[in-house]
């Protein structure tokens, strides 16, 4: 069963801040943790997201998309962006794994 949260992250109820994302009709934290059920859920899809900042000071953030190898169960990079915010990484992340789950 897919979590409020990951139900969140993959539809299109979300809005732009200037700083942040902010859920509509969620309580405060839901955008801030993962829960054990969203992290079950991406597993067993063979996806993850990984964000984190460049090794330079204010030069952006890189977002990672793996996909989990069906015969190996290796993890491979199946897309690459960076961006100036985490948070635009994790709305382009979302945009693709909403096309490659067909949600």
């Amino acid at each position: 069963m897919i979590t409020k949260l990951l139900t969140l992250f993959l539809n299109k109820s979300y809005e732009m801040d200037t700083l942040a994302y902010k859920w509509k009709n969620v309580l405060p934290y839901s955008n801030t943790i993962m829960e054990k059920e969203d992290i079950d859920f991406l597993l067993k899809e063979g996806w993850w997201i990984q964000v984190s900042p460049l090794a330079n000071s204010g030069s952006g953030w890189v977002c990672g998309i793996y996909k989990r190898g069906k015969k190996t169960g290796n993890w491979i990079t199946e897309y690459t962006r960076t961006y100036k915010s985490p948070h635009a990484c994790y709305k382009w992340a979302r945009r693709v794994l909403e096309k490659e789950l067909d949600i």
